[in-house]
């Protein structure tokens, strides 16, 4: 075979190797949460409402952090033991938001689970509770305070 064929074919398998590995490669680079994320936990987990519990609850645990890798929303959980009933913690709970600056959905009706919003460093931070009874289950009397947010703003709420 003539070299200017081998070079031809050589260019092409480079080609179109370049053309399906560069976007593998690209994702594999900036998929995944980074310091960038780490650096936001910390922020998140100076928020005031994550000390904030109703009379006679503890906290349970230290507070902690993960961020979700596909989406990079990072979320900071306190947990707490107490065992009122379920009415009384969401009540505390939305007050005590309110005070802190914190919104609540437009279609909030005062009964159900808390999803509120706040803006933190020209970032929107979400509020919301883990009370399940699932959840119970698992860690006994007592319920998760989560603050989340992402390097773009917004968590899951």
């Amino acid at each position: 075979m003539e070299r200017w064929v081998i070079a031809v074919l050589v260019a092409a398998c480079i080609g179109w190797g370049a053309l399906f590995v560069a976007p593998i490669a690209l994702l594999a680079l900036t998929y995944g949460c980074t310091a960038d994320d780490d650096r936001l936990a910390a922020s998140l987990a100076t928020l005031s409402i994550l000390d904030a519990h109703p009379a006679g609850a503890t906290p349970h645990e230290e507070r902690s952090s993960y961020c979700e890798n596909d989406d990079r929303i990072t979320t900071v959980r306190q947990s707490y033991r107490f065992s009122p009933p379920r009415a009384d913690v969401l009540s505390f709970y939305r007050e005590a938001a309110i005070k802190d600056g914190w919104t609540p959905p437009p279609n909030d009706d005062g009964e159900g689970l808390i999803c509120f919003t706040k803006s933190v460093g020209g970032r929107e931070v979400e509020l919301s509770l883990g009370l399940s009874d699932e959840m119970r289950k698992a860690h006994g009397d007592g319920y998760e305070v989560y603050v989340e947010s992402s390097l773009k703003g917004g968590g899951w709420c």
